[in-house]
């Protein structure tokens, strides 16, 4: 067993990684980067990717990243038949890999698809899951009908079974305690990345920006009725929303409905390494989501050094550094903005709390937390 000698070898499965899909594959790639500094962990993953045939990435000092294809049609929104034909080829996949080579354990990103997987395997190899957001009953609205019927009863089988189950935030864990109230649940949260998001120089003109997708949750109508309101106060002021999905039709004819195109601007999706230039080009940051596992737009603008208004209100991201409002509350939002579109050095004091903030957790120190759950796992078999 690789463990006996200190190297832990993982396999690590996510139907997500970038360029395709969103938060969970973004912070599945910083976890993999920060692991690139602790030489005794080696790290097999299976994801999914853009082509038509399946691809292997072998890096000497990094991880070995498997992509399956999966017949994606929008990078960043996934549909139940792209999610199911995943499922199918990641456990085949997977199966022929523990078969071939030894594992200490399975790390799942998401209690489903990824921590249905690791469950299928547990005879094989202990697994981890990693609960995100969506993978948690109650908490997306689109799945309301399918969670009493399938997922509560999906997730007590699979939390109940794996070696361990971390959450990405406090909150998270209290809503998935609802469904198994006796699995011990940790918290590993997401880090920001200090060093790719750096704060820049002021903005010329009042600038709000958004990142994430367009998917009702995100609430982005709100953040357009409150910057009207705006508007009409600061006549400079710019907003940017950066990302694609299913609400961008509608979301720009509501921009049109309230002669805000001048003052709106959609860039689409971006590559990850046209970030931090908009991050750096802001004057500050909105989250409007109805809620949030852990965002890592918002750890991002932190770094940045961008003030934040946001609905989420833990003290790790939000202490002297931004605004707290209310989900569904345009009006909130508003005077916030307002606030600090009419008072520039309470924007810069916010700010410079912001990167104070994401300076205190590392994506290293995430990594070591890990480190710490595949050694529990590796050990304990």
């Amino acid at each position: 067993m690789s463990s006996a000698s200190g190297r832990i070898r993982a396999l690590m499965l996510n139907y997500e990684f970038p360029p395709l899909g969103g938060g969970t594959g973004a912070a599945c790639q910083q976890l993999l980067e920060a692991f690139s500094g602790y030489p005794e962990v080696q790290v097999v993953l299976v994801t999914s990717g853009s082509g038509n045939q399946a691809t292997a990435e072998h890096t000497s000092h990094g991880p070995t990243i498997h992509r399956l294809p999966v017949g994606k049609r929008d990078p960043h929104f996934w549909r139940a038949n792209e999610l199911v034909r995943w499922t199918w080829r990641a456990h085949r996949f997977a199966t022929r890999l523990v078969q071939s080579g030894p594992f200490d354990l399975c790390h799942c990103w998401a209690g489903w698809p990824p921590g249905v997987l690791g469950y299928r395997l547990r005879s094989s190899l202990p697994y981890l899951v990693s609960l995100r957001g969506s993978d948690v009953p109650g908490y997306s609205a689109r799945l309301a009908l399918l969670d009493p019927l399938v997922f509560r009863r999906l997730s007590k089988r699979v939390w109940g079974e794996a070696g361990a189950v971390v959450a990405v935030s406090e909150a998270l864990r209290q809503l998935a305690h609802q469904t198994c109230p006796d699995v011990d649940i940790q918290v590993i949260p997401n880090a920001a990345d200090t060093v790719r998001f750096t704060p820049g120089a002021e903005a010329d003109a009042y600038t709000v920006l958004f990142v994430g997708r367009l998917i009702p949750r995100k609430r982005i109508g709100d953040l357009l009725t409150a910057f009207r309101d705006v508007r009409e106060r600061i006549r400079s002021a710019r907003l940017v929303i950066v990302g694609d999905g299913p609400e961008a039709d509608r979301l720009k004819a509501m921009a049109r409905a309230m002669a805000l195109e001048d003052a709106v601007r959609f860039t689409g999706g971006l590559h990850r390494d046209a970030l931090p230039d908009l991050y750096r080009s802001a004057s500050v940051f909105v989250l409007p989501s109805q809620h949030e596992g852990m965002s890592n737009a918002l750890l991002e603008a932190m770094a940045s050094g961008l003030p934040v208004v946001t609905t989420i209100s833990t003290p790790k991201l939000l202490d002297g550094n931004g605004v707290a409002v209310s989900p569904g509350r345009p009006s909130q939002i508003a005077e916030a903005l307002l606030r600090y579109g009419l008072d520039p050095e309470l924007r810069r004091a916010h700010g410079r709390r912001s990167r104070e903030l994401a300076e205190e957790t590392s994506w290293s120190a995430v990594a070591q937390w890990y480190l710490g759950v595949y050694r529990s796992l590796a050990d304990g078999r």
